[in-house]
């Protein structure tokens, strides 16, 4: 039986938002930094509408996870792609994902509350066109003085 501690960020849950996500922006192709905004988006929605519940908590320093989360959100996208519940295209601006039949047929099934709670705040993710809202999002990031002074704080720590 899996730890419901061991579910918060974990490759699973993270691989359930991406289908979820995919599932919610039919007619779009998400690359991974898109993901990645996105995915951050909908966890930390109170950030961008006051009005929206998050879905993790605001702890200090958030904005912080974008440094992290790259490497569950790859090993997520695999974990789907092995399963053949997301569409891998290869373009020429890179390589993005996109639902399939098998992506709507599974987030179909997902009923729990939290689902629900995703579904509430993907809603929230077409209001806005696709460009739009990531690049919303990256300058609440990266205009973030505090997403940087942890940065300098971490790299001067190192040199001790």
């Amino acid at each position: 039986m899996i730890n419901k501690n061991d579910m918060l960020n974990s490759t699973l849950e993270t691989a359930l938002r991406i289908l979820m996500l995919l599932r919610n922006m039919p007619d779009n192709q998400l690359d991974i930094d898109e993901i990645l905004l996105l995915d951050y988006y909908v966890l930390h929605i109170n950030d961008f509408n006051s009005k929206m519940e998050s879905l993790h908590p605001s702890i200090p320093n958030r904005e912080n996870e974008i440094l992290v989360r790259r490497k569950i959100i790859q090993q997520s996208i695999l974990l789907l792609d092995s399963r053949n519940l997301l569409t891998t295209n290869y373009t020429s601006s890179g390589i993005r994902y996109s639902s399939n039949q098998l992506t709507i047929s599974f987030v179909d099934y997902l009923e729990t509350p939290y689902a629900e709670k995703i579904k509430t705040n993907i809603s929230k993710v077409n209001e806005k066109s696709k460009i739009e809202l990531v690049e919303e999002i990256k300058k609440h990031i990266y205009n973030n003085p505090k997403f940087w002074l942890n940065e300098f704080e971490y790299s001067n720590t190192k040199e001790i």
